[in-house]
């Protein structure tokens, strides 16, 4: 079935109330599934430093030694938020101030802690789909941390900064991409597609 370019630009003409309901369709439909399919995550971050306590009367340049080594030490704690002793204690925090019960499990894989570049620093992050219970784990995961390392009796432990972060969702711009692809496809076809059904294929086969 060879289609002219002048008929071409007809059939478009024609039917071009069709092609803008049917992106206006695919435009609803990207919306509301970027209303539905993803969710926001929070990240509710706790910057820790972790530090030896200085000695008496130590000179600069010893002072500069102890914080290298300090920076070089603070991976260790790194594992502390998945420790079962650190879980419990926050799991329990988190139910005694707001009433939400979470599974260790789940309160496990929503927390990581890595290691603030060049710093002495932890940063414990908590993530979750509301900010509340985010920012809520992140202040029970600071107090367990905080608990377990005051055993530690020649190292220093203070909180150095508190923030909530929006991430967005990476789906969001795939279904964009994929419902705009589809919707202008079917927009382009359907005058074909509507004149295919209407006989027009079947004549052409005729001849």
């Amino acid at each position: 079935m060879k289609v002219q370019p002048k008929e071409r630009f007809k059939l478009a003409w024609r039917w071009l109330p069709l092609e803008l309901l049917i992106m206006l369709l695919s435009i609803g439909i990207g919306w509301g599934l970027n209303q539905w399919l993803p969710k926001p995550v929070y990240q509710a971050q706790v910057d820790l430093k972790i530090v030896q306590k200085p000695r008496a009367k130590m000179t600069a340049s010893q002072r500069r030694r102890q914080r290298r080594q300090d920076i070089k030490l603070l991976p260790q704690f790194s594992v502390m938020p998945h420790q079962g002793i650190v879980l419990t204690q926050a799991s329990a925090y988190a139910y005694m101030h707001a009433g939400i019960w979470q599974p260790i499990q789940e309160l496990s894989e929503s927390v990581q802690a890595t290691p603030v570049e060049h710093q002495p620093v932890l940063r414990v992050t908590a993530s979750s789909s509301s900010r509340s219970v985010a920012r809520l784990n992140a202040r029970a995961f600071e107090v367990a941390i905080t608990d377990n390392l005051k055993s530690l009796k020649h190292y220093r432990i203070t909180t150095v900064r508190r923030r909530v972060q929006r991430t967005p969702n990476v789906i969001r711009g795939a279904i964009w991409k994929l419902v705009l692809v589809i919707g202008g496809s079917l927009a382009v076809l359907s005058p074909y597609l509507v004149k295919f059904v209407q006989g027009w294929g079947r004549q052409d086969e005729a001849i």
